[in-house]
């Protein structure tokens, strides 16, 4: 043993040769390199006890109308907004027979699961990374490269072609999960913030702990590309890993550990709050913070002519829904269409009142144009959503007043040198 400790260039665990596809390790176990961008961009490697192409011959076959709510037709969304209620699992649906589709454009999507069976298979998504955020619920995440335990409130990455299971622990489950088809999540990160806002790298767990299996018996592993469903069976257990190298990796990262961008005097648009980039969609946290002191603390009404807005609920009362939405719930505001508080909430601002603390979280996900919905989605649709504000047709603050302009024009006027107080009171009227 050397008497120092070093980091050595790439993560390891457990049994790995000195180097890839090197060495007198390998003529005993089986290398497999994960690899992304043709084998230049990121990689891991496991090494097996057996060849991880040792499928049974004749077992292989296409699994039609494997997960049907995962395929749910889509059509363009139109100017209406949209509120989803809870998406029902299919009957005694796992993670993935269960899945639903909400929304999708060319290169990510949302789609809602509610688990209520177990995995008696594997999984393998060949056309995109998944990033579930656990809504409800605890388990594992069974992995090739270890287990990741997982709660409510938790992130969890499955890197594209990582082969794994859920194994879910009691009571209900409800999770959100976004399918990147292009690329993998990269951390959001301003120029002018550095590397540790709205969180840091370091808040990733990845797994450390191998739980080896050698076994026998068939293993069934269903694997996804576009809609169709193929399944392999082995001889051998899958997680037969007794080692890995590399940074092509699942793991998991905690709504909690999102540290918010706040301002005392703006208000920080949505697009602050991202915490990942994905192809054609952003991945955003409005988490527990300060309410802006001095800044307009609701959203401004705003039309967001590039993406569909997508904001699903995860507890709180959200401070623009006005007491219309609620923990479960995901709200579809398309591309183009104005949208912004809600009267109760655009009320409470304007009389001055300031909670101190936003408490809430919601999950945000912006798709580009065009974004097209599901027929699933527009079954859970509540009625009547567009009504939520029909406070500014009714509220006499906000209708019609023949003396509107003048009013507006005249405070306008005694407004228009005013400035922000920065100085102590005692400094006023000096030069």
């Amino acid at each position: 043993m050397e008497k120092y400790e070093y980091f050595s260039g790439t993560p390891e665990v457990g049994i790995v040769p000195r180097a890839p596809h090197a060495g007198p390790l390998l003529r005993h176990v089986y290398e497999q390199e994960h690899g992304r961008g043709g084998f230049a961009g990121k990689v891991s490697h496991t090494y097996h006890l057996y060849p991880p192409t040792n499928w049974l011959p004749g077992e292989g076959r296409h699994l039609p109308q494997w997960a049907p709510g995962w395929e749910s037709p889509l059509r363009p969304i139109g100017g209406l907004h949209h509120v989803l209620g809870v998406a029902p699992a299919e009957p005694a649906g796992d993670v993935y027979r269960g899945m639903g589709r909400l929304v999708a454009n060319a290169t990510a999507a949302m789609n809602v699961t509610v688990p209520r069976a177990p995995m008696d298979y594997f999984f393998e998504h060949h056309g995109a990374t998944m990033v579930f955020f656990v809504h409800e619920g605890r388990g594992t995440l069974e992995t090739t490269f270890g287990p990741i335990e997982y709660r409510k409130g938790d992130f969890l990455i499955v890197p594209k072609g990582v082969t794994h299971r859920f194994e879910l622990g009691p009571g209900p489950h409800y999770y959100w999960m976004y399918e990147s088809f292009a690329g993998d999540p990269e951390k959001s990160e301003a120029p002018t913030t550095g590397q540790f806002i709205t969180h840091s790298r370091s808040d990733y767990r990845f797994p450390r702990s191998l739980d080896t299996r050698n076994e026998s018996g068939r293993f069934e592993i269903v694997s996804k590309v576009d809609g169709v469903y193929t399944r392999r069976v082995h001889p051998t257990h899958p997680f037969d890993v007794i080692g890995w190298r590399g940074e092509y990796l699942p793991y998991k990262f905690a709504v909690e550990d999102v540290r918010p961008l706040v301002a005392d005097r703006s208000h920080v648009p949505p697009s602050g709050h991202t915490i990942f980039k994905l192809p054609g969609c952003y991945l955003c946290v409005f988490t527990v913070r300060s309410v802006e002191k001095e800044g307009m603390w609701v959203p401004f009404f705003h039309k967001n002519l590039d993406y569909l807005e997508t904001l699903g609920y995860h507890f709180g009362d959200f401070f623009s829904g006005g007491g219309v939405v609620g923990a479960g719930m995901v709200s579809l505001h398309p591309a183009g269409l104005p949208h912004g508080p809600k009267p109760r909430s655009l009320q409470a601002f304007m009389d001055g009142a300031n909670a101190g603390v936003h408490q809430e979280v919601g999950i945000m996900a912006d798709f580009a144009n065009p974004t097209r919905v599901s027929e699933l989605a527009l079954g859970l649709s509540r009625p009547d959503y567009m009504s939520a504000w029909s406070g500014y047709t009714t509220d006499p603050r906000f209708t019609y007043a023949p003396g509107r302009l003048a009013e507006v024009r005249a405070l306008g006027e005694r407004l228009a040198d005013a400035r922000d107080t920065l100085r102590p009171p005692e400094d006023e009227g000096r030069a």
